[in-house]
């Protein structure tokens, strides 16, 4: 449960700092586009974060 927990928080960093990547945007594509895969990255950050928190909060809660 704890591993999974982490998994998800990694994968919840990576994207939101792959969100912060496409919301500064490429100068070579459209701006629209950036902002749509933008608010798809933040979106996809804040369900594994709140996964992984829930995921070790529930391992926590069973080691007690």
């Amino acid at each position: 449960m704890l591993v999974i927990g982490i998994i998800c928080l990694v994968v919840a960093a990576i994207s939101y700092f792959k969100y912060l990547s496409e919301k500064n945007g490429q100068a070579n594509q459209k701006q629209a586009e950036n902002k749509n895969e933008a608010k798809w990255q933040r979106t996809l950050a804040i369900i594994f974060l709140v996964f992984g928190i829930l995921l070790i909060g529930y391992w926590i809660a069973l080691i007690e």
